[in-house]
């Protein structure tokens, strides 16, 4: 039996709304939006190096990975060293800072700070800089349209399924009709399904469990 795959969780969704013509951006979407949601109930974050960022020239403010639940490094590859960027203690010492506009834009990047899900760098980078963050980070949505081994296609597979159903009928499909019986069988879904692996989670003496899928 082939193994159940991310393109399939998704054709899931659509087949149990009797709707497999919603758009495929559409579901993709709105499951991603139920990652997000859920992924810091049941998921411990695990401690990761992330490589995505690339600073631009004139630009402060760069989003955070998704799934981030804190910033704990941050180093910038100036002049091919990886310099340490210190993580201000507040957002106002930037702001006290930078306070000339324009900004300055051509001395090193020296200080950082989180805001919201986004990190703001100081000075204003002069150019295209390599930012390497370790973060605590929930694992989210796959990639890959084959994967069949990410958490939300194994273990949290009925809760995605479920909760990405309830959340396109009580938004859009059922929208006049709240209290409809296929949000109450889709939320009855979800409540156990969330309640199972909370459950999980709780049974543990550690993380591992749910961290071996990162």
């Amino acid at each position: 039996m082939a193994a159940f795959t991310w393109a399939d969780l998704l054709f899931q969704i659509g087949f149990r709304l009797n709707r497999i013509d919603l758009p495929n951006a559409f579901v993709r979407e709105m499951a991603a939006e139920r990652v997000d949601f859920y992924g810091p109930q049941v998921l411990y974050p695990a401690e990761v190096v992330n490589n995505d960022i690339v600073t631009n020239q004139g630009q402060q403010f760069y989003p955070l990975p998704r799934g981030t639940q804190k910033v704990r490094y941050v180093r910038i590859l100036q002049g091919g060293i990886w310099i340490p960027c210190p993580i201000a203690d507040h957002y106002e010492d930037i702001l006290y800072s930078d306070p000339q506009q324009p900004p300055f834009v051509s001395l090193p990047v020296s200080l950082c700070a989180v805001l919201g899900n986004q990190l703001r760098l100081f000075p204003t980078p002069f150019g295209p800089l390599p930012v390497e963050l370790t973060i605590d980070q929930t694992i989210i949505e796959p990639t890959d349209d084959n994967d069949s081994t990410n958490f939300w296609v194994t273990d949290g597979r009925i809760l995605l399924i479920n909760s990405t159903c309830l959340e396109i009928c009580s938004e859009y499909l059922d929208i006049e009709v709240p209290q409809s019986p296929r949000i109450e069988k889709f939320q009855k879904n979800t409540d156990e399904a969330l309640a199972q692996l909370m459950g999980r989670s709780h049974a543990l003496s550690t993380p591992s469990l749910m961290k071996q899928h990162l």
